[in-house]
């Protein structure tokens, strides 16, 4: 092995450590709008965050007001193909953007209706980025105009809200969950990829779900989405698994039997218990016409 080859693994170790957990946080830095400096709050923050060891901070003129980014540092290994060179600090933008909003802002923006135009300065500056607001909430209660306009934000203009109390320090801790949150992203996005979407319920990654290995488990699960439906218990669902091995051979005799829904209706439900306290009970007219709405309709908004 090559001394490339060897810088290249080396690389590849420190880019996956720098996604763990205990590590990812050293590698993410807030950019701060250089307006923060004549801010009333900004003083004390800019003071508060030289002081942390968790948060690193790096002032710039951004082109929307009191905002805050966020950056993480690559360490990309730059392969010349020469030369082999050391890892570079090389900065990425991440795709979270907030902006600071104090509650006589938001009494100004109401006033003079401004509430689309605030919108729109972060949207059009940081196009395609999540945009968060940190509403700095005051001790009294907010008007019932102050909340309407915290919901058009939301809904109208799609901006998630944070409400902050109003103290620099629950600004800071606020701050710090956030950047916990987007350092720690790239691992838990790694980390289930692997297992995405359906794989993941076959793959048994939750709880309560059914693995299947090859064509084993097949059953199990076919008996777990029937124990999911109103009025089918996990004898209803034996009973009706015994007459029909999967739902394929269900649909079918749907489609091709027109006294399936009577001869399904008219099957016993197994119990277990001594036999002098059974009782004959049978799936029904009911569970049998919506088990064949459910898997004959076309419609999706049909009511099962």
């Amino acid at each position: 092995m090559n001394s490339k080859d060897k810088l290249w693994k080396k690389a590849v170790r420190d880019q996956q450590k720098r996604l763990k957990p205990n590590e990812c946080q050293k590698y993410i830095r807030l950019v701060l709008d250089i307006n923060f400096m004549s801010a009333e709050f900004g003083q004390y923050l800019l003071r508060t965050l030289r002081e942390s060891l968790d948060l690193k901070y790096e002032l710039r003129t951004l082109p929307v007001n009191q905002c805050v980014l966020w950056e993480r540092s690559m360490g990309q290994l730059l392969l010349d193909p020469d030369e082999v060179k050391a890892l570079s600090e090389e900065w990425q933008l991440e795709e979270h953007v907030a902006r600071i909003l104090k509650h006589g802002e938001l009494k100004y923006l109401i006033r003079m209706n401004l509430l689309e135009k605030y919108s729109n300065e972060l949207k059009t500056n940081f196009p395609g980025k999540q945009h968060i607001v940190l509403y700095m909430k005051p001790k009294d209660k907010p008007s019932h105009r102050e909340t309407e306009a915290l919901l058009e934000l939301q809904i109208l203009y799609q901006l998630k809200v944070h409400e902050v109390p109003d103290d620099v320090e629950e600004l800071l801790k606020e701050l710090q969950r956030l950047s916990k949150a987007i350092a720690e992203a790239p691992y838990k996005k790694q980390k289930n990829e692997p297992l995405s979407g359906f794989k993941r319920f076959l793959a048994n990654d939750k709880k309560q779900c059914v693995q299947v290995e090859g064509c084993k488990g097949f059953g199990l699960l076919f008996q777990q989405h029937l124990n999911r439906l109103p009025l089918v218990t996990l004898e209803v669902a034996e009973t009706i698994i015994e007459k029909y091995s999967c739902p394929k051979t269900l649909m079918e005799d749907f489609a091709y039997n027109p006294d399936a829904v009577k001869e399904l209706a008219e099957l016993k439900i197994k119990r277990s218990g001594p036999k002098a306290l059974q009782t004959d009970r049978r799936i029904g007219e009911v569970l049998a016409g919506k088990l064949k709405l459910l898997y004959t309709t076309r419609e999706p908004d049909a009511l099962i």
